[in-house]
């Protein structure tokens, strides 16, 4: 298995890249880690790109009252992307187009 990490600057500390090192010997993407990958890559997952921005704008519609609230709308908003007709064949057909 391999992690894939983000690069962000908080977990890019030498603690955090040790204990990579230590459980994913040689086996982490990231910027400083053995195989690099740059941060913000449409390739790098199609959950950053496709899943969380559909959630955010199914989510963040309206204000959020409370972190009840919050978390109720994380779970409408999952439910309704999981029913999207072909939501997810269109995202293998994506993901497909960019590696040919």
């Amino acid at each position: 298995m391999w992690f894939q990490h983000d690069g962000a600057p908080p977990h890019f500390s030498l603690d955090v890249r040790s204990a990579l090192d230590t459980k994913f010997t040689g086996r982490w993407i990231s910027r400083g880690g053995r195989t690099h990958w740059t941060a913000h890559s449409p390739d790098l997952s199609s959950l950053d790109f496709f899943l969380w921005s559909n959630l955010k704008s199914l989510v963040y519609e309206s204000p959020i009252n409370s972190g009840k609230d919050l978390v109720a709308r994380i779970s409408v908003a999952a439910g309704a992307v999981r029913e999207m007709p072909g939501v997810f064949e269109k995202l293998c057909y994506s993901l497909c187009r960019r590696y040919v």
